[in-house]
């Protein structure tokens, strides 16, 4: 009875999983849809504003044009500079960095004291002086107006650097819960195969077959699997997609090995009906420039993924390495291979080749710009077999 619980138990999670994570993307969608919006509607008030500072610069220096009326230039001017209040008003709500409001605070000061000294031109008028009432416009005037646009200037930089933070961290966000949605049912599945009288519901539940290469015969206890290490799946996820330099790779390719117990891995580009080995970990930088090339109809693991698109498996033994090879896509098909020897006795189950795949794509993206590989200088064929 207790068995049967857990079974359930685990059949719920991997029913609800996909839900959640359903969840958490839709989430994180609406944040980023709202960041950007509140990005939109600051840009807008500080064109406005910005708009607003300039029709007060015209306006003044029509208080002191010869044969032009006053009054006219005195209401716009008091005009704009309510608007500006107005928009201050408004888009205080909306700031999103820390910066913002001190910004907005020393504008709002600006205007204040644009506002007296509009004031004092407009009494230097009055009494006739109209030399000193330009002395105003033309000095403290233009300086309070280059100080204003200058501050819209800060605080759109605060914003835009603010946005960009939020919408960098919503897409981390969505990568994690990718990740989890992918990676869910086959943790699932090894779950239920730890269970008694699970493995027959974990095959069902994967749409594998009862029995697999290696599989021990009937009545015998399953060894258990080494667990996949989902968040240092999603992390090494996340960090490929932020790569933007080739020399950030080496790092990263090592962490994808230890993840998925590899002692080498190898990155094949293709270039016209061959692969080049560009890139690899656990070999020595000689032995790298010996590997290849690979031809397309080659008998090997690597060649196979490049042709069916689809990951390809050879099984080791307990002295001998297998392999596991992850196709590589970018817009125009399949543009190389992610290749890996796997150690000894560690066989590659479908998580670990649902990561494979999952690291594959996200190289495929950072690779895309790469010159041909076809320009690699090519060397006598190297055994392949261990990919």
């Amino acid at each position: 009875m207790q068995t049967r619980s857990i079974r359930i138990t685990i059949l719920t999670l991997l029913l609800a999983a996909p839900l959640a994570a359903a969840s958490f993307l839709w989430t994180t969608d609406r944040r980023a849809a709202a960041a950007a919006r509140a990005a939109d509607a600051v840009a807008a008030h500080v064109d406005r504003m910005r708009d607003a500072i300039a029709e007060i610069g015209t306006a003044q220096q029509g208080y002191v044009a010869p044969g032009q009326l006053d009054e006219p230039w005195f209401e716009w001017t008091t005009e704009q500079i309510q608007a500006l209040r107005t928009d201050i008003s408004a888009v205080h709500s909306l700031l999103r960095s820390t910066e913002g409001p001190g910004t907005l605070a020393a504008f709002a000061e600006s205007v204040d004291a644009l506002e007296a000294a509009d004031a004092r031109t407009r009494e230097n008028l009055g009494i006739g002086q109209d030399l000193m009432a330009a002395d105003v416009i033309f000095s403290d005037g233009r300086n309070i107006l280059e100080g204003m646009v200058e501050r819209l200037r800060e605080l759109q930089r605060a914003e835009r650097a603010s946005t960009t933070d939020a919408l960098g961290s919503v897409a981390r966000a969505r990568w994690g819960a990718l990740a989890v949605l992918i990676l869910a049912p086959f943790t699932i599945v090894a779950l239920l195969r730890k269970v008694p009288g699970g493995a027959a519901v974990a095959a069902v539940s994967s749409g594998a077959a009862a029995t697999a290469p290696g599989s021990v015969a009937p009545g015998a206890p399953a060894p258990a699997p080494r667990p996949l290490d989902l968040a240092a799946a999603a992390a090494l996820c996340t960090d490929l997609g932020r790569v933007s330099a080739t020399a950030a790779l080496p790092p990263l390719l090592a962490r994808a090995a230890e993840l998925l117990n590899a002692s080498g891995l190898t990155l094949w580009m293709s270039a016209g009906e061959q692969l080049f080995a560009v890139l690899g970990h656990g070999y020595a930088a000689a032995d790298l420039a010996r590997f290849g090339p690979i031809a397309r109809h080659a008998d090997n693991a690597v060649a196979a993924a490049w042709r069916a698109g689809r990951v390809s498996v050879m099984a080791g033994g307990a002295q001998t390495p297998g392999a596991l090879a992850a196709p590589m896509f970018g817009p125009g098909g399949c543009v190389g291979v992610l290749a890996l020897e796997i150690r000894p006795g560690h066989e590659p189950d479908h998580a670990a080749q649902a990561v494979a795949t999952m690291v594959a794509a996200q190289l495929a993206a950072v690779v895309a710009a790469w010159p041909a590989a076809s320009n690699a200088p090519a060397a006598p064929k190297a055994d392949v077999r261990s990919a």
